[in-house]
């Protein structure tokens, strides 16, 4: 009489592990022996209860503020049910919490506190940009030998840390307060939309404040769109009032090595 495959094992090891794992069909439930008195499937639970505490342990490393906001006990229940949802598909764990803004979309504790994904959405920006590739930057003679008639289909390229976040809420406040205690935290939440620009330079990661303008145009050229593109829809949204700054914008991001090309198609 055969037993079950070397396939059929490994779905049911995986099943008992994860903590909402269960067991396929047919599946053998003795075919762990006991050692020196202890069953095997009490000896297979500590390995499921190492499991979600390693997937705690990496949410708390990428999400400090969330942790810190809705405090220990709710953070353990919110890492088990994420591990529930979203088992680890990598050996490196620090792509663990990758869906972890999502999740928090529908967890139950966002009715009470509706900044939550858009703050995780910030910290897994944060952590992206800290482990981006920081390429040589734009040398800026480039941009004085690009011919004028080129201008308007050129694509500004940007440094991978670069990312931006926009939420109707103050999160990159919240953010900062993250080592503060919880009862010394005071932010007022209502009518406080924050819009962010986040990158690397060297080893630091920066969170600046940018404006609606500023924050429209970055978000065009790093979707892609053209200079002269994005340059226009800003305008159109301008209307009649003062010229924008583009020029000194640009110079500024130059300047901190945020852009590493300027590509014409």
């Amino acid at each position: 009489m055969s037993g079950p495959s070397l396939a059929d094992l490994q779905r049911w090891v995986k099943s008992r592990v994860r903590p909402d794992g269960d067991a396929p069909s047919g599946a053998p439930l003795d075919i762990l022996n006991p050692q020196r008195g202890t069953p095997g499937a009490e000896r297979l639970a500590v390995y499921a209860g190492g499991y979600v505490a390693r997937i705690r342990q990496a949410l708390a490393e990428a999400y400090e503020a969330v942790r810190h906001v809705v405090g220990a006990r709710a953070f353990t229940e919110l890492a088990r049910g994420y591990a529930g949802r979203h088992p680890s598909q990598h050996y490196n764990l620090s792509l663990a919490g990758r869906h972890l803004p999502a999740f928090l979309a529908e967890w139950p504790l966002t009715l009470t506190l509706p900044f939550l994904p858009d703050l995780a959405r910030l910290e897994w920006a944060v952590r992206q940009a800290f482990h981006a590739f920081e390429a040589p930057p734009l040398d800026p003679r480039r941009f004085a030998r690009l011919p004028l008639e080129d201008w308007g289909r050129a694509r500004v390229v940007f440094q991978p840390s670069v990312g931006l976040i926009a939420s109707a809420w103050p999160i990159l406040d919240i953010w900062a307060a993250r080592t503060r205690p919880r009862s010394a935290i005071d932010i007022e939440l209502v009518n406080r939309p924050q819009r962010i620009l986040v990158f690397r330079q060297q080893l630091e990661v920066r969170c600046e404040l940018l404006d609606e303008r500023r924050y429209a145009l970055l978000a065009g050229l790093l979707a892609g769109r053209p200079l002269g593109t994005a340059c226009g829809e800003l305008a159109a949204q301008a209307g009649h009032e003062a010229p924008l700054p583009v020029t000194d914008w640009f110079a500024g991001w130059a300047a901190r090595g945020l852009i590493i090309d300027c590509e014409v198609a």
